[in-house]
């Protein structure tokens, strides 16, 4: 149990740190998509993929979602992003202290992304069992399979034994 208040307050205070250091106003949707899972989305679109090709932003969002299906994460979109194991962040940024300044036009497109795929509008078949993702500039020699490089990120599934259960498409 304290565990588990441990990891919230750590989920909380990220999240009210990270809508302090990056403010963005976002128009609250007018469908039935969560705003604030909306947000969590379109953050982690925008700083890990922000200035990559259209298809790049969507792949992200993508990995998250089957994060957000896959047993061994988290259940919520924020809480997918602001995952941490020991003291290492899912996604980098989430981890960093300074303020980065926001191109509108990219941020933008990181909100569309983030609602088509969340609305389930958008994917790319390749990546349906995707977990994990890297920079191409990194090499964390993991014991994943490869199935794409889109833009700047390479992107991996799980060995046999931890992928997405079969009735769990996206």
């Amino acid at each position: 149990m304290n565990k588990l208040l441990t990891m919230s307050g750590i989920i909380a205070a990220c999240l009210v740190a990270t809508f302090f250091l990056y403010p963005i106003q976002i128009q609250k949707p007018t469908d039935t998509t969560d705003y604030t899972q909306l947000a969590c989305m379109a953050r982690n679109i925008y700083f890990e993929a922000g200035h990559e090709p259209f298809k790049g932003k969507i792949a992200i969002a993508q990995v998250t979602m089957n994060r957000l299906k896959h047993d061994a994460f988290p259940k919520t979109v924020c809480d997918v992003v602001y995952q941490r194991n020991a003291k290492v962040c899912q996604f980098s940024w989430t981890c960093e202290k300074r303020k980065k300044k926001i191109n509108e036009e990219k941020y933008s497109e990181s909100i569309e992304a983030a609602r088509l795929v969340m609305q389930g509008k958008a994917s790319i078949d390749i990546l349906d069992e995707a977990l994990y993702y890297h920079a191409d500039y990194v090499n964390p020699r993991w014991n994943k399979r490869k199935v794409a490089k889109i833009g700047r990120h390479i992107f991996y599934e799980p060995r046999d034994n931890f992928k997405l259960p079969h009735n769990q498409k996206i």
